[in-house]
């Protein structure tokens, strides 16, 4: 009965035509499988999904009619694989009660959230095959969580979806992770006539079906990540606004909230969704243009106090400011280029977390975009790439969100604001990546190509490795020369350093390169002028922490020493390292290469030497050719009376 009822009152969805666009679908092997396709499902690129859903609001169900159109690329493929939970609470048990492929049934299986469909012949390479997959759900349990949840919000019924990172899976079968796009989804719902279906892309139709249901069907044009597929399902009061573009094209901006606009809950929800066509026009005008004119942009409002980036449509909780434009500036980085993999998720969140700092500085100046990045500072460990999703948390705030925004802040600073906001229009632009997936290194290419810098050093520095550069400047001047000592410790960083020199007459601005555990610069003063001060990095570029230390006229000009074993250099390495040392008196000293089970490799250093900075490099391949494996090993420095242990990892 139900699914007489699904048939006769929707769209059939095996009669839809895919949009046929290229493949720009990357793959590559060595992800762990949270992080990736099976291997069966890395043989074929999913070009589309429809999705058609009949809920029944009296028992939490649903009827569901599932196609996923694709081709294949790989003619060893010898089943399809789709992601597709068995239950949850979201929408309890699921039971797939028949599959069809090119049309004809076939046998299946669905087992621990996969469903499997063994092929009778060998496909050939570009063959396009379409999956019809017909299940039913529930009755599901009131969720407020991932997935898809039957809600309640102010005492009536509230459906909505959560799927990042790995939950469309939960309501929808398909290959869900973010590198294999669907080109174009349709999303069909049938339900009560009083409810209101806010979706991704453009509304196709809402059909009264004249028995107290109605069907809506959106249509998304252009390619998605199966997390940014999503419902949000209420009684909504429907508003908006519009925003008009450099060629004058209009844009509607449609809000679905819970709370009628005269009268919302909180009042400042219509104040900041007011800001929105300022915003758009802000970021087209230092991304590109927005990437989904021809469908919408908007708000629906959901069961979390948070925002969540659905393509065109973001589901919004608590809308103050920052999460406004937040959540848009991820249409243009997260949904139009979504990163390829949660390795590479600071392309997403640390993109979006710098553009709130672009629109403080458009609406509040200067000086409000200095407190933006301020609040971002983080000085903890860890790595920007997510080096294993399975145990590291990909949406860290201070390493997937804060410390990116500040790389983009130090890259704008190192190539100049014309370049940086060309390259951010050019990744934007790029074809190889628009309405694609990207990578740190792809986004570095662009970055290269537009600067002409080798940014090789930058990115491995900022994005895998871990710190920020902790610096100690020591100056004293004779005469008409000021002399400058930097030192740093512990992690060492290669970067183009602002000096300002204030004396009791001028200002003196120079650049200096910093990339070296210890350095000492002469600098040249007017005539008769005396130092008052020197800062580092002045208006704030860099992150980092700083202390200074001032020597009087007839000082030995160097830095108080005190022993000390710096990380060397780079780190990971291949073949060479550079590994920094300071003592702080004379003395024998030892410098040993050990590896992992405490065996010596190499003694680099058996000697006197006298307190003061030192460097030594150590090259993996010996000089008659043979080479240490690859792998971890541990550095020893040793005098008389102290000794200190760093880990060097070296990569072949």
């Amino acid at each position: 009965m139900l699914i007489a009822i699904l048939l006769a009152s929707s769209v059939s969805l095996s009669a839809w035509v895919e949009e046929e666009k290229p493949c720009g679908h990357a793959h590559e092997a060595g992800f762990l499988r949270d992080m990736q396709p099976t291997l069966e499902q890395q043989k074929i690129d999913i070009r589309y999904y429809g999705l058609n859903l009949d809920l029944d609001l009296a028992t939490n169900s649903m009827l569901t009619e599932f196609v996923a159109n694709f081709v294949v690329i790989d003619s060893s493929l010898t089943s399809i694989e789709l992601d597709y939970s068995t239950g949850n609470l979201g929408v309890g048990n699921i039971t797939v009660n028949t599959v069809l492929l090119d049309g004809d049934t076939v046998a299946f299986t669905h087992t621990n959230d996969i469903l499997s469909i063994p092929l009778l012949e060998d496909p050939t390479l570009n063959q396009f095959m379409s999956v019809e997959i017909f299940s039913d759900a529930g009755p599901a349990g009131n969720q407020d969580n991932y997935g898809f949840n039957w809600d309640y919000e102010f005492s009536q019924r509230a459906i909505w979806t959560s799927s990042q990172p790995y939950n469309a899976r939960d309501w929808w079968p398909s290959v869900d992770c973010p590198r294999d796009k669907a080109d174009s989804v349709d999303i069909v719902v049938t339900i009560a006539d009083h409810m209101i279906v806010a979706s991704n892309g453009r509304l196709v139709s809402d059909l009264d079906n004249g028995d107290g249901t109605i069907t809506w069907h959106w249509h998304v044009g252009h390619p998605i990540a199966t997390y940014l597929v999503s419902l949000s399902i209420y009684e909504f009061y429907e508003w908006g606004d519009i925003y008009v573009d450099a060629n004058n094209d209009t844009l509607p901006i449609q809000f679905y909230t819970y709370s009628h606009p005269d009268n919302p809950n909180p009042a400042y929800m219509t104040e900041n969704y007011g800001l929105l066509p300022a915003m758009i026009t802000l970021y087209a005008d230092e991304f590109g243009p927005y990437p989904f004119m021809d469908e919408k942009y908007g708000h629906a409002e959901w069961g979390e106090n948070w925002g969540m980036e659905h393509q065109t449509l973001t589901s919004m909780g608590d809308p103050e400011e920052r999460r406004v434009c937040h959540e848009l500036a991820h249409m243009w980085y997260g949904d139009m280029i979504t990163c390829f993999s949660y390795h590479h998720i600071w392309l997403n969140e640390g993109f979006a977390r710098y553009a709130e700092a672009l629109w403080w500085e458009e609406r509040y100046g200067a000086n409000g975009y200095r407190s933006k990045m301020a609040e971002l500072i983080y000085y903890g460990g860890g790595t920007i790439y997510v080096e294993d999703p399975e145990t590291q948390s990909i949406f860290g705030t201070n390493l997937s969100y804060n410390k990116p925004a500040w790389v983009l802040h130090m890259l704008r600073h190192m190539v100049g604001d014309e370049t940086f906001f060309e390259i951010l229009r050019s990744y934007s632009a790029d074809p190889e990546l628009k309405y694609g997936t990207a990578t740190t290194e792809q986004f570095q290419a662009v970055c290269e190509e537009i600067s002409g810098l080798d940014l090789a050093t930058f990115f491995q520095q900022w994005i895998y490795g871990s710190g920020y550069p902790q610096y100690t400047a020591y100056r004293v001047q004779h005469g008409e020369e000021l002399t400058l000592q930097t030192s740093q410790t512990d992690n060492i960083f290669d970067l183009p350093v602002d000096f300002r020199i204030t004396t009791n007459a001028s200002v003196i601005d120079t650049v200096l390169r910093i990339d070296r555990s210890f350095m000492t610069f002469t600098i040249q003063i007017p005539p008769g002028e005396i130092v008052t001060d020197l800062v580092m990095d002045t208006d704030g570029w860099i992150l980092k922490s700083t202390s200074y230390v001032v020597g009087l006229d007839g000082d030995d000009p160097s830095l108080p020493i005190q022993f000390k074993l710096g990380q060397n250099y780079p780190n990971p390495f291949n073949p060479t390292t550079t590994i920094p040392y300071s003592l702080a008196e004379q003395s024998r000293v030892k410098m040993t290469i050990v590896d992992i089970s405490g065996r010596k490799v190499v003694e680099l250093l058996n000697d006197h030497q006298g307190s003061g900075y030192y460097e030594l490099s150590w090259n993996s391949v010996s000089a008659n050719g043979r080479s240490v494996a690859a792998g971890v090993y541990f550095c020893r420095l040793e005098t008389d009376t102290q000794s200190e242990i760093q880990k060097l990892v070296l990569v072949r």
